[in-house]
């Protein structure tokens, strides 16, 4: 089961989302971008990093990516986001037999603090599968979640569960043939109900999962 983080592991009404949004935009206005330009690079490419290198803002290598998202990934997580008992008492009473990995857009050392502030981080695969660990694409792409099946050493698609709040992850997600969840019925862009053919389910937040998922936590169906 394949659980995304920010928006879905947790709900802070996009104190931390705007907070990442507001550092990329400041990094792209610092190196000579106007200001609101990263929101349209995200608009082009799916994420401002593949707009900056697609566009020729940023030089391809390794160094001056880890860079940018150390850069933009700096936040006080301790600030935003504390321990959920409720949470981890539903991930703790999970199948112990099914592997749990964290997959996210974000990079693994801020996925890394928000599970650790959460309290829930020894209850995920040590692997946190992140941009990086799919070559930068987006999970708006087939690539990403072939890329986390590899990780994961997945073979069979059907047999992936994947959690997430974007419409457009969970569409992908369906694409590759992955059983999907809709976190969140409310759009962070748009500020009104969202919703997707694509999901088996759709729930308003994480802890509701046993509710529709029985099986993963040894109930009757």
């Amino acid at each position: 089961i394949f659980f995304d983080c920010d928006d879905c592991l947790y709900f802070d009404g996009w104190k931390t989302a705007n907070q990442l949004t507001k550092k990329i935009d400041e990094w792209c206005v610092k190196h000579g971008l106007p200001e609101g330009e990263a929101y349209q690079l995200y608009l082009r490419h799916g994420t401002a990093l593949r707009g900056l290198l697609a566009e020729g803002h940023m030089e391809h290598c390794e160094d001056a990516i880890d860079k940018y998202l150390q850069d933009v990934h700096d936040l006080p997580i301790h600030t935003l986001l504390s321990r959920d008992e409720e949470l981890r008492n539903m991930i703790e009473s999970m199948d112990p037999s099914i592997p749990k990995y964290v997959f996210t857009a974000s990079v693994s050392d801020h996925a890394d603090r928000c599970l650790k502030a959460l309290g829930i981080r020894d209850l995920f695969a040590d692997i946190i599968i992140d941009v990086k660990a799919c070559g930068l694409v987006t999970k708006h792409s087939k690539e990403a979640f072939q890329a986390a099946m590899k990780i994961a050493n997945v073979d069979d698609p059907e047999s992936c569960v994947f959690l997430d709040d974007s419409v457009n992850n969970i569409r992908a997600a369906r694409e590759v043939g992955w059983r999907s969840i809709l976190v969140g019925r409310v759009g962070r862009d748009c500020g009104t109900p969202i919703s997707s053919d694509d999901a088996e389910h759709e729930i308003d937040r994480i802890h509701e999962l046993p509710t529709i998922f029985p099986e993963l936590f040894g109930l009757e169906v």
